[in-house]
């Protein structure tokens, strides 16, 4: 999901995430998060606590997820990496190859605390993201509602911003055919399913700016290009806090939520201090540091306990939106991303 990141890749000016414990602090390990906005409010709400708390130091870099990149170093035996923030199906694949360590029995004992998909064998949420739909407000009075009206280009004329991948493209297809959320993995994994979904995207192609940078598909929004589009929701609330914008969220319209899990790389260095964390993040308390001073949501089911209503309204998993929502399959994904999205590009350049 690199174009998901893409928006955020301006290098933090500081290579170290957490100054405020210890100044001597003997114990350290390297978290490899998103950058950008992900990782300053990572720093700020999760990562200094933490140091202040226990005086292990974390530095923080940052990449897109390249499981390659990970796998490089596991073989070679020269680990650089301690602790990652990688995605669910890529957690599935790292983990039945054995590139990340097991979670303490302790932490994974507790799962029945967590949402569904935001805990694994090998790994905990470090965020929960959305793809959405999103209307520009000032221009549409009464915008749309579900995805069958993002699809109707005669009560909504004018083009659509749709991300150019299989992934979080075919479920928004499947619900434009009427199926919910809770039933569209049901139907894509039938005889026919990925067919149907196809067909809907067949439909829609002609009205369609296909986009790769979340960056780019707010400007096409912004200046028209599209009436509206589908986007990662933390993206939209920080376009909309920074710079005024009235971009409206259709959560009502349904939705999937995908996970970032933090996992500790097998072999890490500083295993041990990684391993410290973990213990620290598994706290509800800890954990909504995060989602406090960015749009995404974590694991923990009583992490809203400490979230203003206004700060749990803007989350995919606030028990209010969740009523809209659905998480993403990382299983059907692990299984079947690379011959979907082969198929997808391929359909794309006809």
């Amino acid at each position: 999901m690199t174009s998901k990141r893409m928006w955020a890749a301006l290098a933090l000016a500081a290579a170290t995430a957490s100054m405020t414990g210890p100044a001597a602090a003997e114990e350290s390990f390297t978290a490899v998060g998103w950058g950008g906005s992900w990782n300053e409010a990572y720093d700020q709400g999760v990562f200094q606590p933490f140091t202040k708390e226990s005086g292990i130091k974390v530095v923080l870099d940052e990449w897109e997820g390249e499981l390659a990149k990970l796998r490089a170093q596991v073989e070679s035996n020269a680990i650089v990496y301690d602790f990652v923030s990688v995605e669910a199906p890529q957690l599935e694949i790292g983990c039945a190859e054995g590139l990340f360590e097991k979670l303490p029995a302790a932490i994974y004992a507790q799962k029945d605390d967590y949402l569904p998909g935001t805990i694994h064998e090998c790994g905990l949420a470090s965020d929960t993201w959305a793809t959405v739909m999103v209307y520009d407000g000032n221009k549409i009075k009464d915008g749309p509602q579900s995805w069958a009206d993002f699809w109707d280009v005669e009560k909504f004329p004018g083009k659509r911003g749709m991300l150019g991948g299989a992934q979080y493209t075919l479920e928004n297809a499947m619900m434009a055919a009427g199926v919910a959320p809770a039933d569209v993995y049901t139907e894509l994994r039938k005889p026919g399913g990925v067919d149907k979904a196809f067909a809907m995207l067949d439909k829609i192609k002609p009205h369609v700016v296909w986009w790769t940078s979340s960056t780019k598909a707010l400007q096409n929004l912004s200046a028209g290009e599209v009436v509206m589009t589908d986007l990662y929701n933390a993206r939209v609330t920080s376009e909309n806090e920074k710079n005024k914008t009235n971009f409206v969220i259709a959560w009502n319209a349904g939705y999937f939520y995908g996970t970032d899990m933090w996992a500790v790389v097998k072999g890490a260095p500083h295993q041990a201090a990684a391993e410290k964390f973990l213990d620290f993040f598994a706290k509800p308390e800890n954990q909504a540091g995060f989602p406090k001073l960015y749009a995404y949501g974590v694991g923990h089911k009583k992490v809203s306990e400490y979230l203003t209503p206004e700060q749990l309204d803007r989350l995919p998993t606030s028990e209010k939106n969740l009523a809209h929502g659905a998480v993403y399959d990382t299983e059907f994904w692990a299984e079947n991303k690379e011959a979907l999205e082969q198929r997808f590009q391929a359909w794309l350049a006809q």
